[in-house]
């Protein structure tokens, strides 16, 4: 693609909108904070530029070359306003009227030096600088996010840029619009009178769901996940959009629409809408280039669509949960502590390299097709930064535990623990702020209501309260919600046609307690089944209704199966009960994804402690995976750990062992497709 200058006095507006005068940022509206931000959002656009490296949260400098003179804005949704102003005057007091004091969130779409598809950063932008007679601007900026397979800490040059401003919005969404990019965009008339074919070719792989700001959450998501979560997002309605680019002849333009019937075609790189332009067109439909689409956020949830999940604790051969706190390896049965980071990664964080043996199970995970894993265990004394960070590089969405032993605790230590988890390294983001963009959910204890633990579910349910009440203390989005996994086990009313049904009873109290009634609508149900998809979806205990939908029915509160499969050492088992579980609950989210956030697969290895060579223990062969010969075992040492354990005997070793197919593995990819 040839860089170009654009020339942004040729702007047309597809929508029919008024060209508003040139000049300084007179539109202002209340953010709902004391602050005053101006409705407008601002769209620059030069030949190349560049980014400086810097580490995670430094501060880089943004350098834009050959920029044009005019900046183009617009505001509103339907009744679009739109117009220009001098970048002179908008890199002085535009800015300083315009954002309150609050550097605002942008979005940078540019191709790299050298060639390449389009891709793009989303950063917080300060201290803007113009210099007139060179044409360069320069900002401050923090890097947020990015679409990039480099290392974005580096620096980059760059080509063809469209830097977009969101204007400041004090609200409670979390997501204000997604944003795809593209090299170029063609609006294509169908049979139907002013309705066209919006066809995005060369389409970035990935797109942002950003924020304004003082909002601060932002995701780069694959379009191919995107796409799916359309019916969630906006149901029957048609969303917003503004669809931005510049033509052959080097000017901008800009169209007003309502989308419908979005596609994705992978392997052309081709993403269409069906749309209706907004407002009476002004002047003939153009094809534009480095194509900015934004879309107006819907319902917005974590969780990936369909939830396509895994419930994971691979320690290997060694691993007993019963000796686990005899050791600091394995002290609290914490999987995604980055000492564990040569089973889930691909690198040793202990003083022992694991070289060419390192498991990286969650890169397996990804290559199975599962977008979602669910954990058990989380001790907040370790680090784990180092998992999330990966599981967020593999778009994989992950569900954090609070463990049974502090959910059986009570107030006082909860009083003096619970705060930790809100850290980075634990659920928290790198400053601390929010939740870390990988946590699609939390699970509070596993099983408490099972009649081995009398009083410990009700214990449970008030750490499900003074948890919620510690995240909003601190201010953490409430897009997170919190569902204890309790067994499928039918334990009284209330009751459906005179049947008593699993999980009716435990979830009736979550939902009925005092403590936790005022946050209905932040939870979630956490039932863990091996029931067969006929039971779930069509007949369960012989009242004609599925599990599912009578369950929604009842309670009006999301599922997630946090386990769901079947025992390989069952009679009865076979891989296509397996596949049928699986693929039947996706298929019924897929047709009301309001009621399903996914479903957890029990699971992705056998419990190593359990395990047979011939499956003749039910609760060791329900893996996808069996464990196999010993490769390699790390020694561990005091210097590994960043804690005294008082109750640990020896600090232990890691083995890292084969994984092995087994019969289930196939029906998971299968019904994961």
């Amino acid at each position: 693609m040839k860089t170009k200058r654009f020339v942004m006095s040729a702007l047309a507006l597809a929508s029919g909108a008024m060209l508003a005068g040139c000049g300084g940022d007179g539109a202002k509206s209340d953010g709902g904070s004391g602050a005053s931000y101006s409705p407008r959002t601002y769209m620059l656009v030069a030949g190349s530029g560049q980014l400086s490296a810097g580490a995670d949260g430094a501060t880089r400098t943004l350098t834009l070359k050959n920029v044009e003179s005019d900046v183009l804005w617009y505001e509103g949704g339907q009744g679009l306003a739109v117009g220009k102003s001098p970048v002179k005057d908008y890199a002085g007091s535009i800015w300083r009227d315009a954002y309150g004091g609050v550097d605002p969130n942008a979005t940078v779409q540019f191709q790299l030096s050298g060639g390449g598809a389009m891709e793009g950063v989303y950063v917080a932008l300060s201290r803007p600088a113009y210099d007139e007679k060179t044409g360069t601007m320069t900002f401050q900026a923090q890097l947020q996010n990015d679409t990039l397979d480099q290392d974005a800490g580096a620096a980059l040059a760059f080509d063809n840029v469209t830097v977009k401003v969101l204007n400041n919005l004090a609200d409670d969404k979390e997501v204000a619009e997604y944003t795809q990019y593209a090299s170029k965009a063609a609006l294509q008339p169908t049979a139907t009178a002013g309705q066209y074919k919006v066809v995005l070719s060369q389409a970035g792989a990935d797109m942002f769901l950003v924020d304004n700001a003082p909002g601060t959450y932002s995701e780069a998501r694959p379009v191919s996940y995107f796409l799916p979560q359309w019916s969630y997002a906006y149901g029957e309605a048609a969303p917003t959009a503004t669809l931005f680019g510049t033509t052959a002849k080097g000017g901008a333009k800009l169209y007003a629409m309502k989308l419908t019937n979005p596609a994705y075609d992978a392997d052309t790189d081709e993403i269409s809408y069906t749309a209706t332009l907004q407002g009476s067109n002004a002047g003939a439909l153009e094809a534009v280039d480095d194509a900015v689409l934004s879309i107006a956020a819907g319902r917005f949830t974590r969780f990936p669509i369909p939830g396509k999940g895994t419930a994971y604790q691979a320690f290997g051969q060694g691993y007993n949960p019963s000796q686990a706190n005899d050791t600091y390896i394995y002290f609290g049965s914490d999987i995604a502590r980055k000492q564990a980071g040569s089973l889930w990664g691909k690198q040793s964080y202990l003083s022992q390299s694991c070289g060419s043996d390192c498991r990286d199970d969650l890169k397996t995970i990804k290559d199975m097709g599962i977008n979602l894993i669910r954990l058990y265990d989380w001790d907040t004394r370790n680090d784990h930064s180092q998992f999330l960070d990966y599981a967020n590089s593999l778009n994989i969405k992950v569900v954090v535990p609070l463990s049974n032993w502090i959910s059986t605790q009570g107030s006082v230590v909860w009083n003096r623990d619970v705060g930790a988890y809100f850290s980075s390294r634990n659920f928290g983001n790198k400053a601390g702020t929010d939740w870390h963009p990988a946590i699609a959910g939390v699970i509070i204890s596993n099983e408490l209501d099972f009649s081995g633990y009398p009083g410990n579910y009700n214990t449970a349910i008030g750490l499900v309260a003074r948890f919620i009440e510690e995240a909003d203390k601190r201010k953490f989005s409430k897009s997170v919600p919190v569902g204890m996994p309790v067994t499928f086990v039918p334990r009284g009313e209330p009751y459906l046609e005179g049947r008593n049904m699993p999980g009716w009873n435990q979830f009736n109290r979550l939902l009925t307690d005092p403590r936790t009634a005022k946050y209905r609508d932040r939870l979630m149900l956490a039932p863990q089944t091996y029931n067969n998809e006929n039971y779930l979806l069509r007949d369960a205990e012989s009242t004609g209704q599925g599990w599912i939908p009578a369950t929604y029915k009842q309670f009006g509160v999301p599922i997630l199966f946090t386990e769901i499969g079947y025992s390989r050492a069952k009679p009865d088992y076979t891989a296509n009960y397996v596949q049928r579980q699986l693929k039947g609950v996706l298929e019924y989210q897929k047709s009301h994804p309001g009621q399903i956030l996914g479903v957890a697969h029990f699971q992705f290895d056998d419990k190593v402690w359990k395990q047979t060579s011939n499956d003749t223990d039910t609760e060791g062969a329900f893996g996808a995976f069996h464990h196999g010969d010993v490769v390699r075992t790390l020694q561990t040492v005091k210097a590994d750990y960043d804690f005294t354990n008082d109750e640990a005997k020896t600090f232990g070793s890691l083995t890292i062992d084969k994984l092995v197919k087994t019969s289930v593995y196939d029906p998971v990819v299968e019904a994961y497709k």
